[in-house]
C-alpha cells in the first residue's frame, strides 16, 4: 500500500529551502509523482511505499 502527501511550496520560502525539503522527503523514501502550480503556490504530489 502507498502513502501519499501534498506539499506546498510556502509564499515567502525561498526555492532553494523547498528543494531541500523535497531532496530531505527523497532520502526517507518519498518521490515527487506530480508538480504543479496552483495560483502562484508549486504543488509537489508525493508518494512513498509503506
Amino acid at each position: 500500500m502507498n502513502q501519499y502527501k501534498i506539499i506546498k511550496k510556502g509564499v515567502f520560502e525561498k526555492e532553494s529551502s523547498f528543494e531541500e525539503r523535497m531532496n530531505s522527503m527523497a532520502r526517507e523514501g518519498w518521490r515527487a509523482l506530480s508538480v504543479a502550480v496552483q495560483g502562484g503556490v508549486m504543488v509537489v504530489l508525493m508518494e512513498k511505499n509503506r
